[in-house]
């Protein structure tokens, strides 16, 4: 008669991971789920992901792309 299984730690591996974006806190969200190798428990987390903002324009590079930039 089977009697189930033994107590264990839960041995875990990254199950599968989902990246979205939540309208409401305007934030990117990183979902990871975990399943245990032995029983198949799977445990959530997420995270909030930080988006830096984007970087100011050298003043060089500006002038570069108008001198140099239509060329063909």
């Amino acid at each position: 008669m089977a009697e189930g299984l033994r107590p264990h730690r839960h041995q875990e591996f990254e199950y599968r991971t989902v990246r979205y974006f939540d309208k409401k806190r305007h934030v990117f969200v990183k979902e990871i789920q975990y399943m245990c190798m032995i029983c198949g428990r799977i445990r959530h987390e997420k995270y909030d992901c930080y988006v830096p903002p984007p970087k100011s324009k050298n003043k060089a590079l500006e002038r570069n792309k108008k001198k140099y930039g239509n060329r063909e």
